[in-house]
């Protein structure tokens, strides 16, 4: 995973994204590279009489398709976390869904409660008793290292903040 950070004078942000090694055409490219040689050894297989290769082949083609499809819908996954003066803004979208939360900057808090289904622990940021979940795309040191950031940036924790007078 990746997390990229920037900051200008007035706006401080954070985008996390997945690693994708394929693009669309060499998915399509694989797909299709793996077809022609499986296919080529079921119908040898076939050929002499092992007939019962061809439906597993069939599967084992079907499994990829499904899962190189997979990670084409969710190669523009994101979570982008971008701080203002006066608002705190997180955006993700995990495949087809996207949501946008905003928070006051000032009353956002930075939450880190240990959860056995992530390593480490899981960051959550909450104002007036709304939480969102931030991180869920990054490692254990990553989410480590952005919560360190945000503890940093969020609340009463930043008085001498350069965004709020902007």
């Amino acid at each position: 995973m990746s997390l990229v950070a920037a900051q200008t004078p007035t706006v401080r942000t954070w985008l996390a994204r997945p690693n994708s090694a394929l693009s669309v055409a060499a998915s399509n490219w694989v797909f299709a590279a793996t077809a022609a040689f499986s296919g080529a050894i079921a119908l040898t297989f076939s050929y002499f009489g092992a007939w019962p290769v061809l439906p597993f082949t069939g599967l084992d083609l079907a499994l990829l398709w499904y899962a190189l499809r997979h990670v084409q819908a969710t190669a523009n996954d994101f979570e982008r976390i971008t701080l203002e003066a006066e608002r705190l803004t997180i955006e993700t979208r995990r495949g087809a869904r996207f949501e946008r939360h905003e928070f006051h900057p000032y009353w956002a808090r930075l939450h880190r409660p240990k959860s056995p289904a992530h390593a480490g622990h899981r960051l959550l940021i909450g104002s007036h008793g709304k939480l969102v979940e931030v991180g869920r795309l990054l490692t254990a040191e990553q989410r480590m290292t952005l919560g360190n950031e945000l503890q940093k940036n969020l609340g009463a924790a930043w008085p001498d903040n350069p965004l709020r007078g902007a």
